[in-house]
């Protein structure tokens, strides 16, 4: 059949169907009611079966009421944290102010003690006023049905979001409307309901609008609290009371009509709002972090492991024990290190930034940020002049200004200051683990959990010089040589769209042995020994040692231009310092619920080999070098009886700063950086990872190494050094160009370097004369660009 025939069918048929439309218009209707209403009853089976999500079962429900707070507990034992369903203080059932009771239902479910959970009268009159008329929207949920929605929110689920949230919420209402009275679900949803600013139950919302308890208050406040219902912020008593007022009289004439009170009262009633606001505590916070990383590990065993009655677990709901791995000392000393070193960095940084990366520089950086600001755009769209926005930007008075160890405080500064302080703010992470099984021994994902809920152990940042290990690795698994020298020359790579990989130092000349490359984070040897060893080869060694995103198949990885996390990049160096086991890391120890009985029991997972025993011990001689006559050696300023490894790490311009340091038994990583890339340290003496991540871990390991005992230990080196310089002042005897890739080339180094290595006891005389053939061939080759 042709396309034209094809055409002209379906034209036909649609014709049809509009004529029979025509014909039987009743017969069609009900074919579309029919077809609707079969769509919705599956919908609905579809929910109640918990296709679109889980819908809990009365035995989860009845917990609701006085749910059972899990506990996490550190390495000694000791309570750490707790969960629990809501940030809430519950009150009993004499403690409701009656007021309260009233004013609820008469605004916001008048049927309530008619219906069981679902008010068919109500959704009637939505159904026609605003789907048939279009008149007004939303309402219909009863008391019920809320608190099923204020404690099991809603869920994302595109188009359909919304007709299959309520149905959930539906079944949920029916659920608790057959397990507690009318008062118990009263008294639940007081005491679960939010008020806004973080504020969940009654008790709550009393003591910090009226500084009373909730049998305290009186009918006016009554009012103007369950006015705030509607709309938390907008009826908020302290941040719009025009609004709020204007809410609390509504509530007090719907009291009047349901008759609750008369009018007389009602008009009483009717005073200005008098607050007697309670400030909150500052919600400052180091626990947060590894708070909520005990949360997701805890998720992601549940998911697997339902319990008996096939019911997924739930942390804030079954009261359960948590241990974990953490060290409660050495979470200490990680606060306590950050705190301090992150008030002197932050004070370098307010003094010494730039943004060189940005065309124009600093100033024209600070320009566009104000530009960009929607209070300026708004002002600029009414025509306001250059001189009113500067003066605008200018203007200075008490705004909050964040802290270490203090939290929010007002601060005199002018709008441009605030923004400024906010963009150049840095932001650390620092990974302590036991290198031999994963276990999470310190976690701090931040400098404030009340500031920045931002995880910087679980981000992601370009990662500097702390990647090259892993290049060396593959390169030492490859045969070559710690001893073998390289060119420190500055060369174009024309393949590569003409990269030219530079030291940050500037310096160029002579040559540089394995080893001594790596010590000193020479980027020119760097980038030759990637080429030679092979992008997927690295790429493949840094999956095997825990890494598992993506990096980009580019010679420049070497460099560290691959953003990865301080997690993966901490589980990778566990694999060179524990001697080239793969760990995986854990804090979750064990878990029992309430009766003491063990659902969970960690055990270390070793996910193979990363490398030979040789190649590793060859590359923790060489990081050991790192931290005594390299890039680390500031390292020794702090006295620590160990021979530890580890390496620095510095990303261009200076935007991220990484340490990461070993113990055959520990090893402990740290990240500073701005969030906004643009913004960076204007000098490398400031902005190295030497600098700003260093310091932090190096404390931390000055303090495992006082213990009375030591979890430290020496690594066991056949020889303090390698028995070859680190730098020599004439270039190598050979000027390999590593840049080619012709495989028989490669493999001509591989070989040779393994003869070097591993001379034979009988030397072949044809291989001898084949390979001295191949490289005379090499050298006759042209050589790349050298500058």
């Amino acid at each position: 059949m042709t396309t034209e025939s094809t055409q002209n069918s379906f034209l036909s048929k649609g014709k049809d169907f509009l004529h029979y439309i025509k014909k039987h218009p009743f017969k069609s209707f009900g074919f579309a009611v029919l077809a609707g209403f079969a769509f919705v009853l599956l919908l609905f089976i579809g929910t109640w079966a918990g296709l679109f999500g889980h819908v809990p079962n009365s035995k989860e429900l009845a917990k609701l009421e006085n749910p059972i707070t899990s506990t996490a507990y550190g390495s000694d034992k000791k309570p750490i944290a707790t969960y629990y369903l809501q940030n809430r203080s519950n009150i009993e059932a004499e403690e409701l102010n009656p007021y309260l009771v009233q004013a609820l239902v008469a605004t916001e479910d008048v049927r309530f003690y008619e219906h069981s959970g679902i008010d068919y009268r109500s959704y009637a009159r939505v159904f026609i006023k605003s789907i048939l008329m279009q008149q007004g929207k939303g309402g219909g949920s009863t008391v019920t049905q809320q608190i099923a929605k204020n404690v099991f929110g809603r869920k994302d689920l595109w188009f359909l979001s919304t007709p299959i949230n309520k149905m959930r919420e539906v079944i949920i209402a029916k659920r608790l409307e057959s397990i507690y009275s009318k008062e118990e679900l009263l008294l639940l949803y007081f005491n679960t309901v939010s008020f806004g600013e973080n504020l969940y139950g009654i008790e709550m919302a009393s003591q910090r609008f009226f500084s009373k308890t909730p049998s305290e208050l009186s009918l006016s406040e009554s009012a103007t609290l369950v006015g705030v219902l509607k709309a938390p912020s907008y009826y908020n008593p302290r941040k719009n009371p025009i609004n709020s007022t204007n809410r609390r009289n509504v509530v007090l004439q719907q009291m009047v009509k349901n008759n609750a009170i008369t009018q007389e009262e009602a008009d009483a009633a009717k005073t200005p709002i008098e607050l007697k606001y309670s400030t909150p505590e500052k919600n400052s916070s180091l626990s947060g972090y590894y708070k909520e990383y005990i949360r997701q590990e805890f998720n992601e065993w549940a998911a697997e492991n339902p319990g008996p009655d096939g019911e997924t677990y739930d942390l804030e709901l079954d009261g359960l024990q948590i241990y974990t791995t953490l060290q409660p000392n050495i979470q200490r000393y990680a606060e306590q290190t950050m705190e301090r070193n992150m008030v002197r960095l932050q004070t370098l940084m307010d003094k010494h930034w730039t943004s060189k990366t940005t065309e124009g520089g600093k100033e024209a950086f600070i320009a566009d940020l104000m530009a960009k600001q929607p209070i300026i755009k708004k002002m600029k769209q009414e025509g306001a002049t250059d001189a009113q926005i500067a003066n605008y930007l200018s203007k200075t008075k008490d705004r909050k200004y964040w802290e270490i160890g203090k939290g929010f405080e007002p601060r005199p500064q002018s709008v441009q200051d605030s923004i400024i302080n906010s963009i150049i703010r840095l932001h650390t992470g620092i990974l302590a683990m036991n290198s031999r099984s994963g276990a999470i021994l310190g976690y701090l994902g931040g400098i404030d959990y009340g500031f920045s809920q931002i995880d910087n152990v679980k981000g992601k940042n370009q990662v500097g010089s702390t990647f090259k290990p892993i290049t060396y690795l593959t390169a030492l698994d490859q045969g070559i040589d710690p001893c073998r020298f390289y060119d420190n020359s500055l060369r174009t790579y024309s393949k590569y769209e003409d990269w030219q990989p530079k030291n940050s130092n500037g310096k160029y000349g002579g040559s540089y042995s394995l080893h001594g490359a790596l010590a000193n984070s020479v980027n020119t040897v760097s980038a030759a020994l990637q080429l030679q060893v092979g992008v997927s080869n690295t790429i493949d060694k840094a999956r095997r040692m825990g890494i598992t995103s993506d990096i980009p198949e580019v010679p420049s990885i070497v460099l560290g231009t691959a953003n990865i996390s301080l997690m993966e990049m901490v589980t990778a160096y566990a694999s060179i310092s524990n001697g080239g086991n793969k760990v995986s890391p854990f804090m979750i120890q064990e878990i029992q619920d309430q009766e003491g009985n063990i659902l969970y029991q960690a055990k270390p997972q070793y996910d193979g080999r990363v490398a030979s025993g040789e190649s590793i011990r060859e590359l923790q001689q060489m990081m050991g070098e790192v931290l005594t006559n390299g890039t680390g050696a500031g390292f020794s300023n702090w006295n620590i009886p160990y021979n530890i490894i580890g390496k620095t790490g510095t990303t261009q311009n200076n935007g991220d700063g990484w340490f990461i340091a070993a113990s055959p038994q520990v090893v402990i990583g740290s990240w500073v950086g701005a969030r906004d890339k643009r913004v960076h340290f204007e000098s490398t003496y400031m902005g190295s990872g030497a600098n700003t991540a260093m310091p932090m871990v190096a404390s931390m390991f000055k303090s495992l190494s006082s213990w009375s005992r030591p979890m430290l230990t020496n690594f066991e080196y056949d020889s303090p050094y390698f028995p070859c310089p680190d730098f020599a002042e004439q270039p190598a005897a050979e000027a390999t160009d590593f840049f080619k890739s012709d495989s028989t080339y490669l493999e001509t180094l591989r070989i040779k370097d393994s003869l070097f290595r591993n001379p034979p006891v009988v030397v072949d005389s044809v291989m001898i004369d084949s390979l001295q053939n191949i490289l005379n061939t090499i050298k006759e080759e042209t050589p790349v660009t050298e500058n």
